[in-house]
């Protein structure tokens, strides 16, 4: 049974033609309600088809672009490198030499990170793939605690005591919350924080990551999601795609509200399955996350 069609007269008792009419209306609205499925389940088959022919287009584009540049940047770093080791050189052209290595590592990251944007999702909920999530945050603040001191940014973990453990690869949490960490880490002036919480919730593990920058514009409110689409100077667009993509891949949930207190900040919340939770229903994994509220500026 789907629902009660509940008919109520005033004055007179229903006569037995609208009896029977609501009747056939009763008789018909189940296949209505099953048509207007069917035409959503349709309708969403070939969005999903249309982005996976999208995405195909650019994962040729992506190889084309690795090996065309992948290869000539990494013998330019190596030969900087080695020119950084001699002593015979130059004082005055090390500074230059150090931006010019870093600036290498910057095109590098972008790249790698293009290609993985590329590459079609997988759901992986039932491949028994799992991590412990304090292990995983831990060495993700780890690695970015060099940038929040270079950008005067205290960066803090903070993780509930006992089993954390998620139904997802160690490589993909680190990957979700290294975009994270690092995009509330842009959007966070210089004596601000950034916090990074793990917690149990709701049969798995929430992680929060939360910022007290400026917040979000409601201008791109909507759009923070969308591959490509960004605020910054020198960003690509993907971090939040990426991190969206890869909590459906596991059945996960994104969600993030801003401002978060005193009409500034930012938190993420990432919800991801318990090791020992049930597979995730096929027709809600992959499917994209709702906005709790809204999303950061420049993310």
């Amino acid at each position: 049974m789907l629902g009660v069609l509940q008919v109520k007269p005033h004055g007179a008792m229903l006569s037995g033609e609208t009896a029977a009419a609501l009747e056939f209306l009763c008789e018909q609205l189940p296949a209505t309600l099953d048509l207007c499925r069917l035409i959503e389940e349709k309708l969403q088959l070939e969005r999903e088809l249309a982005e996976r022919e999208r995405l195909a287009a650019l994962g040729q584009m992506a190889a084309s672009i690795s090996h065309n540049l992948k290869n000539p940047l990494g013998s330019m770093k190596t030969i900087l490198q080695l020119q950084l080791e001699s002593a015979a050189l130059p004082e005055t052209l090390r500074g230059e030499t150090r931006l010019v290595v870093e600036e290498i590592d910057r095109l590098s990251t972008k790249l790698n990170q293009l290609l993985r944007f590329s590459r079609p999702a997988v759901r992986s909920g039932g491949s028994g793939a799992s991590c412990d999530a304090r292990e995983v945050g831990e060495a993700v603040t780890s690695v970015l605690r060099h940038e929040a001191e270079r950008r005067g940014v205290c960066l803090d973990t903070q993780a509930s005591e006992g089993s954390l453990r998620v139904a997802a690869s160690a490589e993909a949490v680190n990957e979700i919350l290294s975009n994270l960490v690092v995009n509330a880490l842009e959007a966070t002036p210089k004596g601000g924080h950034v916090t990074l919480r793990a917690a149990p919730a709701g049969g798995g593990v929430e992680f929060a990551v939360e910022d007290d920058g400026a917040g979000i514009s409601p201008g791109v409110r909507e759009r923070i999601l969308r591959p490509f689409f960004t605020t910054k100077a020198q960003g690509t667009g993907l971090g939040l795609a990426i991190v969206e993509r890869r909590v459906a891949e596991f059945g996960g949930k994104l969600e993030w509200e801003s401002p978060v207190r005193d009409s500034r900040g930012t938190r993420f919340r990432v919800w991801l399955p318990a090791e020992d939770a049930k597979p995730a229903i096929s027709g809600v994994t992959g499917k994209r996350s709702t906005p709790s509220r809204t999303v950061e500026e420049a993310e």
